[in-house]
């Protein structure tokens, strides 16, 4: 067995710290937890699960701050979570099998967030490494990177952890906090990381406050790169480029984008959803049906619904709008019959 330091830090989430701390303690020998200067009972709370708690003074960077946790492990093995991540399910023998097979390769764990508008996403994200190797950078969204690209080459594996997230759930008013406080980070960084991914995220952070308008200008600056379309913060820049076009009432510039990449992404479940939408809202109905279908058959996505549900219902909705009520109903039935189904939210 390859003991494992977990290692989260933390401010003023001291509700969120306990559940995180509770759903982990029993797979994990050693946690440690640095909080960033929080002014609640969080400090209180990680000392009833570990002796390892120290503060970090605030600098605006989180990779900096992680890597201070990481310092303060006594395991190679790092496992970080965010306070407002949950594990629901963790297989260690598996991992430690996998941990063996990749010494120097980072484990990507599966992530199932909760969003304001309802919908849920489904992402990996790259959380356990040997810290002799990785490290963090970029001072906000940081990333797991090599310590020295020159001896270590990035490589990833999946890993039998499944967790919740629900980081973006609450009041308008702390999404919008939580995106203005990236913005302000972001915007900083820029000058010192230009590049596609930086500008992906500034949009995101407009997208989340409806700020369209800038929301559009920076997904256009992140797309302006030689981009790799199986990468998966590419994936979600052309989907939600696209919806920021659309809430622009820029709807035929937004069709003929995506019709133009839809040879990179056959195989991408909100893509092919994203046609789907597209050409209903244009009447194309025969081609929005073939979009929809196709999102029936992806094994890709990232929001939950897109090739099952959400597809579904827009099919009985279209073949309901065209007379052919038998179609329509069998569509119906498959939406009602999915897992996890929220009529509330159907719509993207």
């Amino acid at each position: 067995m390859i003991p494992i330091s977990l290692c989260i830090i933390t401010k003023n989430e001291a509700q969120k710290l306990r559940k995180c701390l509770s759903c982990i303690k029993d797979y994990v020998p050693e946690i440690v937890v640095v909080d960033t200067g929080s002014s609640d009972d969080s400090i209180a709370v990680a000392k009833e699960f570990t002796d390892c708690v120290y503060t970090f003074e605030w600098i605006k960077d989180f990779a900096a701050a992680r890597n201070f946790s990481i310092s303060k492990a006594s395991h190679d093995w790092i496992l970080v979570l965010d306070t407002d991540e949950y594990v629901e399910q963790f297989d260690l023998e598996t991992t430690y099998k996998l941990m063996e097979e990749n010494p120097q390769s980072v484990g990507r764990l599966l992530r199932f967030s909760d969003g304001i508008s309802g919908t849920v996403t489904v992402d990996r994200v790259e959380r356990l490494f040997n810290k002799t190797y990785y490290h963090y950078e970029r001072p906000i969204h940081e990333q797991v990177l090599p310590i020295d690209p020159q001896k270590t080459a990035y490589a990833e594996f999946n890993i039998p952890l499944k967790c919740q997230h629900d980081g973006y759930v609450g009041s308008p008013e702390d999404v919008a906090g939580k995106a203005l406080r990236n913005l302000d980070i972001l915007l900083e960084s820029v000058k010192d990381y230009p590049d596609s991914y930086t500008y992906f995220q500034i949009a995101q952070s407009y997208y989340l406050l409806h700020d369209d308008e800038n929301a559009k200008i920076y997904y256009e600056k992140g797309l302006d790169f030689d981009l790799n379309p199986e990468s998966e913060f590419v994936q979600i820049m052309v989907v939600n480029y696209c919806y920021t076009l659309f809430h622009l009432n820029e709807k035929e510039k937004a069709l003929t984008f995506a019709t133009d990449l839809e040879p990179y992404f056959q195989n991408y479940g909100d893509f092919q959803f994203l046609l789907g939408y597209l050409h209903t809202s244009q009447q194309h109905i025969m081609k929005a049906i073939l979009s929809f279908i196709k999102a029936t058959q992806c094994s890709h996505f990232h929001t939950d619904g897109v090739t099952t549900f959400r597809a579904y219902h827009y099919l009985g909705t279209i073949y309901e709008a065209i007379g052919n009520q038998e179609l329509a109903n069998s569509f119906f039935q498959k939406r009602d019959n999915c897992p996890n189904v929220d009529q509330n939210h159907l719509l993207i």
